[in-house]
């Protein structure tokens, strides 16, 4: 015998993707037990984020779901520099690999650099809602990206064209910052 019911507690556990360098969090929706255990699922806008083991996530602080890794509050805390220090790495060499495939495609007629430094740096403030002009840091950019990421997602229902908009104007301005 199965028993479905929402969840009552209010924890709320934390949602990390390292590929994309995002962290939030979300409550459970479903919780299913049966005789193997307990099985949940995140409530909205997360409720894709599941059927996974309720116990496992208890008895470890963590577990991965796709390209997530959902975990307990004292986990993240434990875990998260090591995490984002991963993250970026995996993030830069795949930014490596994108340039690298850049130049196969175009020869060596101008970097990868070059060309976003020519493009313009409005249309990307744009799309990330950011003021049109004036000096804007790092923090400003990320927090522009993980508020609209969170809407613009596929996961979470958003398109993969809206997605590619803001990560390709996210890359586009941290560059221009650290040049």
């Amino acid at each position: 015998m199965h028993d479905t019911h929402a969840a009552t507690g209010d924890e709320e556990w934390v949602i990390w993707n390292g590929q994309l360098g995002l962290v939030t969090t979300a409550a459970l929706g479903y919780v299913e037990t049966g005789a193997s255990g307990s099985k949940a699922w995140l409530a909205e806008p997360f409720d894709m984020v599941g059927p996974f083991s309720l116990d496992e996530l208890k008895a470890h602080g963590r577990i991965a779901f796709a390209a997530c890794l959902v975990m307990s509050r004292l986990r993240w805390q434990e875990d998260q520099a090591a995490l984002k220090r991963d993250s970026r790495i995996l993030r830069q060499a795949a930014q490596e690999r994108m340039n690298e495939e850049f130049a196969r495609f175009y020869g060596h007629q101008s970097s990868p650099q070059a060309r976003r430094q020519a493009s313009d740096e409005r249309e990307h403030r744009e799309v990330l809602e950011l003021p049109s002009d004036g000096k804007i840091d790092r923090r400003e950019v990320n927090t522009a990206f993980r508020r609209l990421a969170q809407k613009a997602h596929p996961d979470v229902g958003g398109s993969h064209e809206q997605f590619v908009r803001i990560a390709k104007a996210r890359t586009v301005l941290l560059d221009a910052i650290s040049t």
